[in-house]
């Protein structure tokens, strides 16, 4: 057969010039074909590495799934640029075929750690495992439906404390676990809470409710305020424990805050104190900033702009990163962003890894996720539910001459008809037994 240069088949997913880590598990390349080809070659070419496979027609929208094995062969076999190609041909006229192709990139560094997320159909904390992609989902908390909203979670670094606050609202009582045998460690219904943050001593948790910050000592129980000269929500704190961030509330709730800057305390773990605030990002004129998330080397920090409406569920939720010292001015990640799509609740994963390539001698990566309701491929064209995606993010390239990110993938492991968001990420999953 001969190329038909006058057709086409538009690829719907991955994004061209995606970066996707070599175990994100399942793998999918979505396909428009409005010209009735039946019968298609998918493949992935890159330095070492040729894969095809052929797929039958489906309809006008067409997808394949590459199983964790496949994609884990890629990724082993080849980290790199890939062009992904798909040609189409009608077996009763085979004469000629028509082709798209575009690049991305398999990144040669895993995505480690677990994800803790809030699914709202099944109304628990999910929990996944990257090392175990063979591996589902599991439910973490409540063992069984209880009608109640526990979804404003936090997660300590190393995975063994996961705190939660009862009922949803803008404050309610809250409590933490210890998740080896899912021990309490707050006396029920005694401290409340908007959000939380775990310092990585396991005993320190910080605390917003309406008068600012707040210290819940784990040990015993007993919350005592850290900061009351203004209004916090959606604490986070450094790697180092040394630093916390927080929303400093100018106006809306704890919960649906509305206008609002992210400001810095410098931690004293011996003392258990905090200094003043330093300012750490300003909004834009008529926006306002929320959802910071600290970099797992200390450095950087990822949050939500939006202009109008508040923090929770905002189609115009923008992602955005500055250095935590503000030595640089902040800036959008545009590779990620996609317009009204709701690019919110940013959380880096724990680890920052070096990555190798044929054509560099390596630079540092990190990995972030968000959840969006932006479409996926052919699947979910429109009126998605909110999902888990995940983008790579460069620390050590020029914002104004380079691509410090790249477009997003979706974590394969998510049920489409069900919503999925909160993400917080562990540097394992540790056993309830």
């Amino acid at each position: 057969a001969t190329l038909d240069t006058s057709g086409t088949l538009p690829i719907a997913y991955p994004p061209a010039d995606a970066v996707i880590p070599p175990n994100l598990g399942e793998m999918e390349v979505h396909w428009i074909d409005a010209a009735n080809h039946d019968v298609y070659e998918l493949s992935f070419e890159s330095a070492f590495v040729r894969f095809k496979t052929y797929v039958n027609r489906l309809g006008t929208n067409n997808y394949n799934v590459l199983t964790p094995a496949q994609w884990a062969l890629l990724g082993q076999g080849s980290p790199g640029p890939s062009k992904v190609r798909v040609r189409g041909l009608l077996t009763t006229a085979p004469a000629t075929f028509v082709q798209s192709e575009e690049t991305i990139t398999i990144a040669s560094s895993e995505v480690k750690g677990g994800i803790y997320y809030w699914n709202t159909n099944e109304a628990a904390i999910m929990r996944y495992d990257m090392t175990t992609q063979a591996e589902p989902p599991s439910r973490f908390y409540p063992a069984t439906a209880s009608g109640e909203c526990v979804g404003c979670h936090a997660v300590s670094r190393d995975g063994t404390v996961v705190a939660y606050r009862q009922g949803g609202g803008n404050l309610n009582y809250g409590n933490s676990l210890k998740v080896e045998g899912l021990q309490k460690q707050i006396a029920q219904d005694t401290v409340q809470w908007n959000f939380a943050a775990i310092h990585p001593n396991n005993t320190d948790m910080f605390i917003t409710d309406q008068s600012g910050i707040a210290r819940v000592d784990l040990a015993t129980g007993i919350s005592a305020p850290l900061y009351t000269a203004a209004r916090m929500a959606q604490p986070d704190v450094s790697p180092d424990g040394k630093t916390i961030v927080a929303i400093e509330l100018r106006g809306g709730s704890e919960v649906w805050s509305s206008a609002g800057r992210i400001v810095a305390f410098d931690y004293d773990i011996t003392g258990k104190t905090v200094g003043a605030p330093r300012v750490v990002a300003e909004p834009a004129a008529g926006a306002h900033l929320f959802y910071p998330s600290i970099s797992p080397d200390g450095q950087w920090l990822l949050y939500n702009q939006a202009t109008g409406g508040s923090s929770y569920d905002n189609p115009q939720a923008q992602l955005w990163v500055t250095k935590l010292d503000g030595s640089t001015a902040p800036f959008r990640l545009t590779q990620v962003d996609m317009p009204a799509s709701y690019n919110s609740w940013p959380k880096w994963t724990p680890f920052a890894a070096q990555e190798m390539s044929t054509t560099a001698s390596g630079e540092p990566i990190m990995w972030f996720t968000f959840a969006s309701r932006r479409p996926f491929g052919v699947r979910s064209p429109g009126a998605q539910k909110p999902q888990l995606w995940m983008a790579p993010f460069f620390p050590n390239r020029d914002a104004a001459t380079q691509s410090v990110s790249a477009a997003a993938v979706r974590l394969p492991f998510q049920n489409l008809a069900q919503g999925n968001h909160i993400a917080q990420w562990a540097e394992a999953i540790v056993s309830v037994e």
